[in-house]
């Protein structure tokens, strides 16, 4: 009985780093060229010409065309519930009010919920710093910005 057949061999042309779209995550990946092979016996014998290319993530062995590599990260959403839990370190360490409000917005949080938030966190007190026009918490006395000695400035 003789046994016949073909397979594609696959040979590794390149590699590095790209967003997996399946892992949804930075992975390694391996740049292949797939070659169809005739086999006796099932050691492959003639090449039969090439498959063609494709991208294989290191991981989950997930199978792409080439033009993934150029597919960018998505950037990480912010995380609202961590930058309500640090506002306090956060406002005191010299982050000016109107950044935090800032952020707080950008994770998804209502402009008069962030206020509140700042205000319930801080006070209505701030200090203003009169180059730049930012505020910031009482305990700040110097702007962050420009480097200018803060002044005090009553509550809204």
């Amino acid at each position: 009985m003789i046994i016949f057949g073909t397979k594609v061999r696959k040979k590794t042309v390149n590699s590095g780093q790209f967003f997996c779209p399946r892992c949804r995550a930075m992975r390694t990946y391996n740049h292949q060229k797939g070659t169809r092979y005739f086999t006796l016996y099932f050691i492959p014998l003639i090449p039969m010409g090439d498959v063609g290319e494709f991208i294989e993530c290191s991981v989950c062995g997930g199978m792409f065309q080439l033009d993934v590599l150029k597919m960018k990260a998505p950037q990480p959403k912010a995380d609202l519930a961590g930058m309500l839990n640090t506002l306090k370190a956060r406002l005191e360490g010299g982050v000016p009010v109107e950044y935090a409000v800032r952020d707080l917005t950008g994770a998804g949080l209502d402009l008069d919920m962030a206020r509140k938030a700042v205000d319930n966190t801080i006070g209505t007190e701030r200090n203003i710093c009169k180059d730049c026009g930012l505020t910031y918490a009482p305990a700040v006395i110097t702007c962050t910005e420009c480097h200018k000695t803060l002044e005090s400035s009553p509550g809204k």
